[in-house]
């Protein structure tokens, strides 16, 4: 907006009153003083040039010592001082008066024409700037409001931004809320979740996008320190009442497209409302599936079983993926999968990757105990695993509790995560690359994969997916492709692995193409620990 459209505030407009009041009576200062109780609330000052500046001053004397043109009106043309009063209510007065008057025989006829209008002029500013607020803020919360988001859109450089993190939040059930216990209970809800994010979040702007949902936007801050504050204040809002909310967010700092993060957020907090309500109509409870849960791991009924990954090159065992099976106490060992679902529907997942974790530094420090050959063991990480406030520092405990090499230790991670974007993911993995843990990127070639991946995260190996294996000998297409991602990791530094590889057709092609590690059911399925120490360690 330009100086000359831009509104003039209110001390301008007063101020320009005041000099045309001084240069009428050549007094040296000129006052507009609101007194409520007798006390000073309100006080404009002008005064001519090379005298100095008093409003301070005068403002801190007690109503003793105040001079007598506060005290009372002052008209006649023969004193120095020159003072009008007018009652603005039963407590209020205002004084407008010309102290140090320098020209004689004046009347105080201007000062009772002026009067009347400064106040008038403040209240009207007042509410100019009420109105103003009530635009760009919401009524019930006090928050931002979704003017003053379009209003920053119009405004950010994304270009001056070092990074941007986005929260979205949604109050569940708030229709139920306002049905079951009335529109100021629910009222009452959002004012809460409002003060929640305002307090954990004041390093930010946050906004009331709707009743029930709101928007978070940081600018510059790590991505430690963003996702602490949403963990913060996600466990404050549960601690409220579970499931009060189901949040999403998103963080950038690579080309920062801010309603991409927006949308990106939104989409996870969406996905995370529809695993709330899918739960909720299926009757699943949250503690007792985690209860469950513990308690499986607890009395070992997770077995972790083996992968064996070969050097394409020499046919040797090169290292292992463990692969959890579930032992049921009348089926035996079976696959996992549906339970594995329930804990990513209700946000347990981490749990259980952190077992299996567990499991895999108890059997390196087997080995190395026992002269075992030993080769590096991966483990699968899912993404609300990866979203862990201190998911580096709990496997840095359980490192140091098994005292465990980190050179046998990997972690795998897949771009394939809907609710993680490609900076995220790259800002998580490079936590636990701190922590001295290999980081492998899973599944790449699949549908969601991206190139860009490739510079923006930094990994020490990658996983062609099935999707490329399979068509690898009949398609150029995909031989092409995987030779290209294949020469860029080793342009890198890191290295490749195929899985799935099921024929020796497939094999001979990873051969020329210069892959450096297989896994599939050409070599071995997923087998015991034991089974695989006697198949592939021992001699």
């Amino acid at each position: 907006m330009s100086d000359r459209k831009k509104p003039r505030s209110l001390s301008e407009i007063v101020n320009d009153v005041l000099r045309a009041v001084r240069d009428y009576y050549d007094s040296e200062y000129v006052y507009y003083i609101e007194k409520e109780y007798g006390d000073i609330e309100t006080i404009f000052e002008w005064c001519a040039e090379n005298v100095p500046w008093q409003r301070d001053k005068i403002k801190m004397l007690p109503e003793e010592q105040q001079p007598k043109w506060m005290k009372q009106e002052i008209t006649n043309s023969t004193e120095a001082d020159y003072s009008v009063s007018l009652q603005l209510d039963e407590n209020t007065v205002a004084i407008l008066a010309a102290v140090g008057v320098h020209r004689g025989g004046c009347d105080v006829g201007l000062l009772r024409t002026v009067i009347p209008y400064i106040p008038q002029a403040i209240t009207l500013h007042k509410l100019q700037k009420q109105q103003e607020y009530l635009s760009y803020h919401d009524n019930l919360t006090g928050v931002l409001n979704r003017n003053s988001f379009v209003a920053y859109l119009d405004h950010v450089e994304p270009e001056e931004l070092k990074t941007l993190g986005a929260l979205s939040v949604d109050i569940n059930g708030l229709k139920n809320f306002n049905k079951e216990f009335g529109r100021d209970y629910g009222d009452e809800v959002v004012t809460r979740v409002g003060e929640v994010l305002s307090e954990y979040f004041h390093n930010g702007n946050v906004y009331r996008m709707t009743g029930d949902e709101y928007l978070v936007l940081v600018e510059n801050a790590s991505y430690e320190d963003f996702t602490q504050q949403v963990h913060s204040a996600y466990t404050k809002l549960e601690n409220i009442s579970l499931g009060l909310v189901s949040v999403g967010y998103a963080w950038g700092k690579v080309d920062i497209d801010v309603n991409g993060l927006v949308i990106s957020a939104e989409n996870m907090m969406r996905e995370e409302k529809k695993k709330y309500y899918k739960n909720l109509r299926k009757g699943h409870h949250e503690p007792i599936i985690k209860k469950d849960l513990l308690e499986d791991i607890e009395q070992k009924n997770f077995i972790v079983c083996l992968v064996p990954k070969i050097d394409v090159q020499t046919g040797e065992i090169a290292g292992a993926e463990a692969i959890v099976r579930y032992h049921h106490k009348d089926l035996g060992i079976m696959d996992p999968g549906r339970y594995i679902n329930l804990l990513e529907e209700t946000r347990l997942s981490h749990y259980l990757d952190l077992y299996i974790f567990e499991q895999v530094c108890q059997i390196l420090h087997k080995w190395e105990t026992e002269g075992i050959q030993m080769v590096p063991i991966s483990v699968n990480f899912a993404g609300e695993t990866l979203r862990q406030e201190n998911i580096a520092d709990q496997m840095s405990t359980l490192i140091e509790k098994y005292q465990v090499l980190c050179e046998y230790l990997e972690v795998e991670v897949s771009e394939s995560y809907t609710d993680t974007n490609q900076e995220m993911l790259a800002a998580s993995c490079s936590k636990i690359r701190k922590a001295n843990v290999r980081v492998v990127l899973d599944h790449f070639g699949a549908k969601n994969s991206s190139f860009s991946i490739l510079s923006i995260m930094d990994f020490d190996g990658l996983k062609l997916d099935e999707s490329l294996i399979t068509n690898l000998v009949g398609n150029r297409r995909s031989r092409v492709v995987a030779k290209a991602v294949i020469d860029i990791c080793h342009q890198l530094g890191c290295s490749v692995l195929a899985e799935s590889v099921e024929t020796q057709d497939q094999l001979n092609v990873l051969q020329e193409l210069g892959c450096d590690y297989a896994q599939g059911t050409l070599f071995n399925k997923p087998i015991k620990v034991e089974t695989f120490e006697v198949r592939y360690l021992k001699e």
